[in-house]
């Protein structure tokens, strides 16, 4: 839709296109703080006075803020001089132990290290993994070769998002007790932090306690609350605001962005989505404002494309056989529950 038509309320354009800012650049910006955001603030100052280690989980669904915690998280290293690793764990990523140590070798050339006449003994083991021609390593020496290089250069930061992406992977168990080694390994100024589903975290307990155990703290982000959706709503408003002296919220008023995040569930990035929806129709319909009436449109609007797919769906599981469930459960007899909406 033309950039113009939102001029009505102040704008350039749809400031919540960019459903998720999830980049180093933009995180810091759109950032809300809730009260986890001040206990990860504490843990990670100890870290960077290497008073204190800590593995850390961070524990969400989809869009509830993990990935732009691990991301404020290695901008907050990088700004400090740590060595900051910050890695993506997908569906497709094909080998992680070998992924994971270019991004070692990657910070080390941000440092400076890498450019040496001698490399040090940590580069050089990090190195030979990188180099490794296939999946078949020793988890417990891995474990101390990283583990090795993030305490030789504390403060220092392993941050993997998604880690539940590795029940598929062949590595599943073996980069577990990679970890589990890691855990042992570290020492003051080392942060290993991570995030993944709850069923994750489930069938970690239950197919590799050790690890489980050693996670010093377990963080379930919480739904926003109406304040902070209305900061969110605000701050991507700003983004694209021309006109001064505006309500931070206007066009949407609090009944509206109130009616918006219980369509969300309190989560940002559905919030965020249902948004861009509501201030579409509301430009669609020359509406002065996205008010109350527009919110409830569009949460109606939702509901019955969503009814409609559901339906198609069940059609099409009569008329055809269910593929089998590739991978490990997280639990004995699952039904594959860390594939979360």
């Amino acid at each position: 839709m033309p950039s113009q038509t939102y001029e009505r309320y102040g704008l350039t354009g749809n400031p919540f296109r960019d459903l998720a800012s999830e980049n180093l650049d933009d995180v810091s910006i759109y950032h809300v703080n809730q009260e986890v955001d001040d206990s990860l603030h504490t843990i990670k100052e100890e870290v960077f006075d290497k008073e204190n280690r800590s593995v850390v989980a961070l524990i969400g669904v989809l869009g509830a803020g993990k990935t732009e915690r691990l991301l404020l998280a290695a901008a907050e290293g990088r700004q400090r001089g740590a060595l900051t690793i910050y890695f993506d764990v997908t569906t497709k990523t094909p080998w992680i132990l070998k992924g994971l140590a270019g991004e070692f070798q990657k910070a080390a050339t941000t440092l400076g290290v890498a450019k040496t006449f001698s490399q040090p003994g940590w580069l050089r083991a990090v190195g030979g993994l990188a180099k490794a021609k296939d999946e078949r390593y020793d988890p417990k020496e891995v474990g101390r070769i990283l583990g090795g290089a993030l305490n030789e250069n504390s403060p220092s930061m392993l941050l993997l998002n998604d880690l539940h992406n590795l029940v598929e992977s062949k590595e599943v168990d073996s980069f577990v007790q990679v970890l589990q080694e890691m855990t042992d390994v570290i020492r003051p100024g080392v942060l290993l932090m991570f995030s993944c589903y709850a069923s994750y975290i489930a069938w970690l307990t239950v197919n590799h306690p050790a690890l489980a155990a050693r996670i010093n703290r377990t963080f379930l982000l919480v739904a926003l609350t109406d304040e902070q959706a209305a900061l969110v709503i605000a701050k991507k408003l700003l983004a694209k605001r021309v006109v001064e002296d505006l309500d931070p919220i206007f066009p949407f008023d609090m009944e509206a962005i109130k009616g918006l995040n219980r369509g969300a569930l309190g989560n940002p990035r559905r919030l965020i989505e249902l948004a861009d929806l509501a201030i579409e129709y509301a430009v669609g319909h020359r509406a002065y404002r996205v008010d109350v009436d527009s919110v409830q449109m569009i949460l109606g609007q939702r509901s019955t494309n969503a009814m409609a797919v559901a339906i198609m769906g069940k059609h099409a599981e009569e008329s055809e056989a269910s593929p089998p469930i590739k991978g490990r459960p997280f639990s004995p007899g699952g039904a594959a529950p860390w594939k979360e909406t």
